[in-house]
């Protein structure tokens, strides 16, 4: 096992279960290359993967995927954007929009304890803060559209996610969610609401998150957009890989 195997895990396990959203969809062709849309019609939320050996047509079938769907999404090779499919996604009108850190922390064996602030989803009323939490630290309007509140509720409903949001004076200003499998856990849907930002909010929620992390894994993975890479570099976590996202929208 290398370094990444616990991130490569980790992420097509999330994958798979962002797919199975109601109004969503999976084509896992085999691992490692597949279409997982979570049916948001924003591509961030819709994802193209391939490995090291795809194919030209195995590129097409999973673009053909998202044609029939009438979604946006963004298209990653692990462990690295190979020249073949850089050049067929190039071809089908896509182009590097971003770059994304593959990241990991070990859990040290003395941790933190959890912050009275951070909240675990429980119940509609911890869901519905855990949305607002999220739509908001993602730049979103309020009020939360319905089809992001359906979203929300079927993360909830499974056993494998755990969601988390730090609130203060009622306003809940963080969110999180830990996807674990049977040796990883990973973070993902971490955000903080602008306004909040820069308050040292986001470490605190973090630290919480390691101590809920350690139930399930001696290690923490996720995936960082260059917006939220240098906070978790400063936090401690070490990049693993560099990971490219091509898309054909510039919004991601």
């Amino acid at each position: 096992m290398t370094e990444t195997t616990p991130f490569y895990d980790n992420f097509i396990s999330a994958l798979r279960m962002l797919g199975k959203t109601p109004g969503g969809g999976n084509l896992e062709l085999r691992r490692g290359v597949g279409a997982f849309a979570t049916g948001i019609p924003f591509a961030g939320e819709n994802y193209a993967l391939f490995d090291s050996d795809a194919s030209r047509i195995e590129v097409s079938e999973v673009l053909d995927f998202f044609i029939a769907k009438n979604l946006p999404f963004v298209s990653l090779q692990l462990p690295e954007l190979k020249d073949s499919v850089y050049k067929e996604l190039e071809r089908k009108g896509q182009t590097v929009r971003a770059e994304y850190l593959a990241m990991s922390i070990k859990i040290p064996s003395s941790i933190k304890k959890q912050d009275s602030y951070v909240k675990i989803v429980s119940d509609r009323l911890s869901a519905e803060k855990w949305v607002e939490a999220v739509w908001t630290g993602f730049e979103g309007k309020l009020p939360v559209p319905e089809n992001y509140k359906n979203f929300a509720e079927y993360l909830t409903n499974r056993s494998d996610n755990h969601l988390y949001f730090l609130e203060k004076d009622s306003v809940p200003l963080c969110s999180a969610l830990l996807h674990s499998t049977a040796n990883t856990c990973g973070l993902y849907y971490f955000a903080t609401r602008p306004e909040a930002r820069r308050q040292g909010l986001a470490a605190r929620l973090l630290d919480s998150l390691i101590v809920n992390a350690s139930h399930h894994s001696g290690s923490l993975v996720l995936l960082a957009t260059e917006m939220g890479a240098k906070m978790y570099r400063n936090y401690g976590f070490k990049e693993l890989l560099r990971v490219p996202i091509m898309s054909e929208t510039k919004d991601i």
